[in-house]
């Protein structure tokens, strides 16, 4: 049985306020097994007789069982009450936030970090996160104004990806100046940048950082001036720009492919 203070903790995490608890929601038969694979704290683990509908499903409750976590039962009505989701596939978990900060990150000799400043969308920036892990990037950054990387439609939208791929909150001039002290070349997404072609572009430097502004503005004037170069994706077609996820996305797979050059 769930208590009542779990029900509205469940409740309060998908809200805008839960952040000041510092904890993770989770939906979904996928984006739990991930959840618990990862190296976050699983606090609760919420199921209903639904789950055990499908191997898949009990195959996770059998994976909750061998790590010991708590597991509270409620009805398929009481998880779809509590649930933010309209299909939450008869399970749902609470875990708490990483505590993740840059200067924990030791970077290779080639490395790709990703940098968010003032992204609004939760949607946008789970397929960021998403983009980014499986595209190779080490670490993402949100800089103040960017919506909530770990908010439920944040997480939703990573697929997961997100308690692979570490993301951290942190100012752009202590960040500008982390990275200029670690040798990378700090990069600014705009229409008016450099084009990057298919196979790569003007990243000859293994250790690169990429930011992407605001979805209508772009980036802040701060930002923008502590870039040493922007780059763009050539528009051959009708439409003149893309949504900031597809941009990035694009950016980041031809960067990566042209980043092979020497330092």
């Amino acid at each position: 049985m769930i208590t009542r203070n779990q029900a509205k903790r469940i409740r309060k995490l998908r809200t805008r306020k839960r952040r000041d608890e510092g904890a993770v929601l989770a939906e979904g038969v996928r984006l739990v097994e991930d959840l618990i694979a990862s190296r976050l704290e699983v606090e609760l683990v919420v199921s209903s007789p639904a789950l055990a509908g499908t191997e898949r499903g009990l195959r996770l409750l059998d994976a909750v069982r061998d790590r010991g976590l708590t597991r509270a039962e409620v009805t398929d009505p009481e998880l779809q009450e509590l649930a933010d989701t309209e299909t939450p596939q008869g399970v749902l978990a609470v875990a708490r936030e990483p505590i993740c900060q840059l200067d924990d990150f030791t970077p290779g000799q080639r490395a790709a970090v990703l940098i968010l400043d003032r992204v609004v969308d939760p949607g946008n920036l789970g397929t960021l996160m998403r983009a980014a892990h499986a595209l190779g990037v080490d670490r993402a950054l949100a800089l103040p104004g960017t919506v909530d990387p770990w908010s439920a439609k944040a997480v939703r939208a990573s697929a997961g990806s997100i308690f692979q791929l570490p993301v951290s909150r942190e100012p752009w001039p202590e960040t500008a100046s982390w990275l200029r002290s670690r040798d990378f070349t700090i990069f600014g997404a705009d229409p008016s940048g450099d084009p990057v072609a298919r196979g790569g572009g003007p990243v000859t430097h293994p250790r690169f950082a990429l930011v992407l502004g605001n979805e209508p503005s772009g980036l802040s004037d701060e930002v923008r001036l502590g870039c040493d170069a922007t780059v763009a994706v050539r528009l051959p077609g009708q439409m003149d720009s893309l949504n900031v996820a597809i941009a990035g996305a694009i950016l980041l797979d031809r960067m990566l492919a042209g980043s092979d050059g020497d330092a």
